[in-house]
């Protein structure tokens, strides 16, 4: 099989599981995970996760460029994720809790998809 397309199936795959694991932490009757916008950071994060990919796994570049472009897509991302988050708590106040709990779950699991996934990219060009 086409390294690109078992990477899009598995991402497909992530994608799906997270907006499960969120729609079912969203089923539980706790104010960490009750709400009914569970799945906007499934989207935001798998949106992110494409751009990041196609940006950072262009062919032919330098090994110290790819170091210093994935810090500083690193650090870029978690300041959109912190004034996403701000700006649904100023918009949504009763569910800015909730929000935030599914939020940082799908940080979670979008962050350990997007390293194993450039771990398997490095060791490919290497």
């Amino acid at each position: 099989m086409n390294n690109k397309k078992k990477h899009y199936i598995q991402f497909i795959s992530i994608t799906l599981g997270a907006l499960i694991l969120s729609y079912g932490l969203s089923q539980l009757p706790t104010r960490y995970f009750s709400t009914s916008h569970f799945w906007i950071p499934t989207i935001f994060f798998a949106l992110s996760a494409i751009g990041i990919n196609a940006f950072l796994t262009k062919e032919n570049q330098d090994p110290k460029e790819f170091v210093f472009k994935t810090l500083a897509i690193s650090m870029a991302r978690l300041l959109v994720c912190m004034i996403f988050v701000l700006v649904y708590s100023l918009i949504n106040k009763p569910q800015a809790l909730a929000f935030t709990c599914h939020f940082m779950v799908q940080y979670l699991v979008f962050t350990i998809y997007e390293i194993s996934s450039l771990l398997k990219f490095i060791k490919q060009t290497k």
